[in-house]
């Protein structure tokens, strides 16, 4: 299945699946500082509880001002998912990788616009 990471609201395993498939492609392919700095920063772009009022109880479906908060946060949450990508894409091809091969296959798993 194609995740569509402009629509997509959780990224919690993005890092590890293009760590695992880009080195299935190139087994001495590691991630950079670089790239650890641009999933942190992606965590902390998507995390909104820290802006919920204390003590809130989210109900079922959440509270208009719940959903305004995680409305505010995915843009930037999914723009920096996919630079992560890109990221993966040119630091494959500096290590020795074929880019256009890791794209390919990106594209097959992912639908992202930066």
């Amino acid at each position: 299945m194609q995740k569509e990471i402009y629509k997509e609201d959780y990224f919690g395993t993005l890092m590890s699946v293009l760590v695992d498939e880009s080195r299935r492609m190139m087994s001495t392919f590691n991630p950079t500082a670089e790239t650890h700095k641009i999933q942190n920063d992606m965590c902390k772009a998507g995390t909104w509880l820290g802006s919920m009022p204390a003590n809130t109880i989210v109900q079922n479906p959440p509270q208009d001002f719940i959903n305004k908060l995680e409305e505010q946060t995915l843009p930037e949450y999914r723009r920096l998912a996919a630079s992560l990508i890109e990221h993966f894409i040119k630091e494959f091809k500096t290590q020795g990788g074929d880019d256009a091969k890791i794209r390919e296959h990106f594209e097959r798993m992912y639908k992202w616009k930066q």
